[in-house]
């Protein structure tokens, strides 16, 4: 039988005998639950189409509760909480400071510890609003994978004046409120096919996740990294870089827009990119950076053959063009 649910829209195939929760965590759908015998009324739905039984009583309409309730037919329910596949739920969290290191180029490691019983979830690639005090809270991408389990960690430069103070009261309270997950640029599946990474400066966050997640999974697919910055001394030091340099599906590339002159690659890394892959209609490509920079990036792939839906980014959400 068929159950829909609205406001979301999804679709339930419940088997004969199922509960409509189980039904719906057994797809993988993220749902209000957490007695699953009905007492608790945390899984309440309003049954707005259908029959359903429940404990014994068969009901046509008003209030049910999805942990104990079976459609006898096509139903319709108004469940609120529901997230669609693959969305997890937003959780507050404070957190334990625990590294704060300068690692070159002005930018900084930060590592945080959640609290033990409830570790953070996300996909590789989400990122993370943290409070800041007399401001907004300020968004960071996270550069850890999700099998750091309690473990986060961002980079954040500090060179402006908010960011500074930002670091500054992390290392004061050594405590960092943070809600988390954010962002659909994330790898909740992996692809069928080869990852091409394009970062600019402290964009090498999330692509540090992507390629962490990347190696916990086991993926066997070309993972092409580019890495740009405006001067070679912009360039900060990575955890794992030699690790990933023996890597044999990891290509890295670092590339300087500004400053030429020095030992490696210069120029724009669209360019970059296009110089070394000719054909881009089988990549996945996931960009982070400014919203200048990922528009051109978008643009000069697009002109150079790829499908412009093969490319993600967070700019396309915050600033689309």
């Amino acid at each position: 039988m068929r159950v829909t649910l609205q406001p979301s829209g999804a679709v339930l195939d419940v088997q004969p005998g199922e509960k409509i929760l189980e039904a719906a965590r057994r797809l993988g759908y993220e749902c209000p639950h957490s007695c699953r015998n009905g007492n608790c009324h945390v899984c309440a739905a309003i049954l707005v189409e259908g029959r359903i039984l429940q404990e014994g009583e068969e009901r046509d309409h008003g209030e049910l509760y999805t942990c104990v309730a079976e459609p006898l037919e096509d139903c319709v329910l108004l469940w609120d909480g529901v997230l669609s596949l693959g969305e997890l739920p937003v959780r507050a969290f404070t957190c334990q400071v625990s590294e704060c290191t300068e690692v070159g180029g002005d930018v900084w490691r930060v590592r945080l510890r959640a609290p033990a019983g409830k570790p953070p979830r996300y996909h590789a690639g989400q990122y993370l609003l943290i409070e800041r005090e007399g401001a907004d809270k300020a968004a960071f991408s996270l550069a850890s994978a999700p099998h750091g389990g309690r473990d986060l960690e961002m980079h954040i430069l500090g060179r402006e004046e908010s960011a500074v103070k930002l670091l500054a009261q992390l290392q004061s309270e050594q405590l960092a409120r943070v809600e988390l997950p954010y962002g659909d640029a994330h790898l909740a599946e992996l692809p069928d096919g080869p990852l091409v990474l394009i970062a600019a400066g402290t964009g090498m966050a999330q692509m540090h996740s992507l390629i962490e997640h990347c190696r916990a999974q086991g993926f066997k697919h070309p993972v092409h990294l580019y890495w740009g910055v405006r001067q070679p001394s912009d360039f900060y030091r990575i955890e794992h870089w030699d690790e990933w340099q023996r890597l044999p599906n990891l290509y890295l590339h670092r590339v300087v827009s500004d400053l030429c002159g020095w030992e490696g690659r210069c120029g724009l890394l669209h360019e970059a990119v296009r110089e070394d892959l000719t054909d881009l209609s089988v990549v996945h490509v996931y960009a982070s950076g400014s919203p200048a920079m990922v528009y051109a990036t978008l643009d000069a792939l697009v002109g150079a053959g790829m499908d412009a839906h093969q490319m993600r980014a967070d700019v396309f959400a915050y600033a689309p063009r």
